[in-house]
């Protein structure tokens, strides 16, 4: 049975940069979801997205992944598994590209709602004001860019390429 939560307030703390997302289940369970402001431009670097909505719907189930994943970017299997070596788990940093991490990170997120589903209420919708002020930059974006992108190459290769000045001569 899946569990339906419905969001119900979206306050902001700009002294700490976080937003909090506050939805209920039928039952009247209440959860708050804190997370820092920057996360948005964290997932959309991270993934190469840009649909605020998508951004959003990722971040909220992220929390209700199994336990065994939680704080693990672990999605789709890379490999079948052999009787002496188990299937490979592809994530952020083991990805060998953006859009294999992106679809790995998606699939995750689609297992995750097999179970649980945050939704916004009929009517208007508290998460149009991180819509409205998600603080996803150029800038922002680039720099985290580049961080995901350096720490991706040094997991995969383990290290950067040698700099251009430190080449032997040919």
């Amino acid at each position: 049975m899946t569990i339906q939560y419905t969001v119900t307030d979206v306050a902001e703390d700009t002294t700490r940069a976080l937003w909090q997302v506050t939805y209920q289940d039928s039952s009247g369970e209440v959860r708050h979801h804190i997370f820092p402001k920057t996360t948005l431009e964290w997932r959309a670097a991270e993934y190469g997205l840009d649909d605020v909505d998508e951004i959003l719907d990722i971040i909220l189930h992220e929390p209700h992944a199994p336990a065994e994943q939680q704080g693990a970017p672990v999605s789709l299997l890379a490999a079948p598994a052999t009787a002496d070596r188990p299937r490979p788990r592809i994530t952020l940093y083991t990805a060998e590209s953006t859009a294999q991490a992106r679809d790995a990170h998606r699939q995750r997120i689609a297992d995750i709602k097999v179970n649980v589903r945050i939704t916004p209420p009929k009517g208007a919708d508290p998460l149009d004001h991180i819509r409205r002020n998600h603080g996803i930059t150029a800038d922002g974006l680039r720099a985290k860019r580049e961080q995901v992108d350096t720490h991706r190459w040094k997991t995969l290769h383990g290290g950067l390429p040698m700099p251009a000045e430190e080449a032997p001569n040919a």
